[in-house]
């Protein structure tokens, strides 16, 4: 899924937008679970403890707090 978005878009913007941290995620969702339940999918799979890249899961984390304080969520 990342790697689809990376290669559409020619790598990340300097300052993630909400499309973009929704795109990252996956989902099109506004509601806590649904991005939650994303992020923690993602970062399972891409943590560097799990041998994931530090600068994808950097990417995941910066998504998910975007959304959340977006979303007032935090």
């Amino acid at each position: 899924m990342l790697k689809r978005h990376i290669q559409k878009n020619e790598g990340f913007k300097p300052r993630m937008s909400l499309e973009e941290a929704h795109s990252i995620l996956n989902t099109p969702s506004k509601r806590y679970i649904d991005i939650s339940t994303a992020h923690k999918n993602l970062l399972m799979i891409n943590h560097p403890d799990m041998g994931g890249s530090p600068f994808l899961a950097a990417k995941i984390n910066e998504a998910k707090d975007l959304l959340m304080k977006k979303y007032r969520m935090t």
